[in-house]
């Protein structure tokens, strides 16, 4: 089947606040992130919006870089076995409804894709073996070695959980892109070696029609999860991280490229098989956010350009007579005359 224009051309996203069980790691080891968030342009106010979302390329190097940051080599594994899927978002209500381990793992694989369109969840059934299986659309050129040891390590918890003191580690067999993010003997399950498109467990499928006891945490209501997709089509995905990054000066195709995990010349491509650039999309938000923001309160104009990534005012008020035919202080004194003659 041939793939349509909107498949091919789509940037995987991430919801950003997934990460942050790896952001407590590190600040619990006291390391200073600031620095190494920085170097991707979040914060930590990011990590609190439940709406910031961030390129799969992107996520899967914060979430390396804030593993490295925690000391711990076995980091991923650490955080997906404690992990509580009440308080998870792409968990939390597949733990709150499930009523056996197979409708957990199923409710998740359907649940999640709210939170990352980047991925797809599989359970495969095989007379007695069943295989639940994480497939990512791209690694982006990156080894996700800490994602895999989460993913995989909180799949292990839930069917430790469900089995109890029956728990057969030889019987599982889990698959990561690089086995040494699990510790020696974990588990007594077996560890092997994929490739970099995503971790898979396997376990007998007598272990799917189990309970998954995971009612016994202190959450007694039921999550309240309100949360928005990530955006699919490639221009609204754009404009999205465009608009993360507007501040930033130097916001050039190489920069756009990195920040959505393809190369520049792929972005440029795909850009023309859609009618349109870089620099008029740039153009197009920059003038926009300009005028809402001299239409709106009493920020200055050099406050505003350095807003827009220009931290020379010339440079910004040439910019702004460029889009509209006048310039940023012209566009403001006539915007308050209107208003005071109405």
């Amino acid at each position: 089947m041939p793939t349509t224009t909107s498949e091919k051309l789509r940037l995987p996203m991430v919801r950003l606040n997934l990460a942050r069980p790896f952001l407590e790691a590190a600040l619990n080891a006291d390391a200073h992130v600031d620095k190494t968030l920085g170097q991707y342009c979040l914060t930590l106010n990011c990590f609190e919006d439940d709406d910031h979302f961030v390129t799969a390329a992107t996520m899967y190097d914060v979430v390396e870089s804030l593993a490295e940051l925690s000391q711990d080599p076995f980091c991923g594994v650490h955080l997906g076995e404690a992990l509580d899927p009440f308080k998870w978002s792409p968990l939390a209500e597949a733990a709150y409804s499930a009523v056996s381990v197979g409708d957990l793992l199923l409710r998740f694989s359907i649940d999640a894709y709210k939170d990352a369109n980047s991925v797809e969840f599989k359970l495969e059934t095989k007379g007695t073996r069943s295989t639940f299986t994480e497939n990512r659309l791209t690694d982006n050129g990156r080894v996700p070695r800490h994602n895999d040891g989460f993913g995989a390590a909180y799949v292990l918890s839930i069917l430790q959980t469900a089995l109890g003191d029956n728990w057969e580690g030889t019987q599982v067999l889990v698959k990561v892109c690089d086995p040494e993010v699990f510790p020696p003997n974990y588990a007594d399950v077996k560890v092997a070696t994929t490739d970099t498109n995503g971790f898979s467990v396997a376990f007998p499928s007598a272990w799917l029609l189990l309970e998954p006891q995971l009612h016994t945490t202190q959450c007694s209501a039921r999550p309240q999860i309100t949360r928005n997709s990530a955006p699919e089509e490639t221009l609204p995905t754009l404009r999205y991280i465009l608009a993360q990054h507007i501040h930033e000066p130097g916001l050039d195709a190489d920069h756009v490229a990195h920040l959505c995990g393809i190369s520049k010349r792929t972005l440029v491509r795909r850009l023309a098989e859609l009618g349109t650039t870089l620099k008029q999309e740039l153009d197009q938000l920059r003038q926009q956010q300009a005028q809402d923001m001299l239409t709106v309160g009493a920020t200055g104009i050099a406050q505003i350009g350095e807003k827009l990534g220009y931290p020379d005012p010339t440079v910004f008020t040439r910019a702004f007579k460029r889009w509209t035919g006048t310039t940023p202080r012209e566009f403001r004194e006539a915007i308050q005359r209107d208003s005071t003659q109405r």
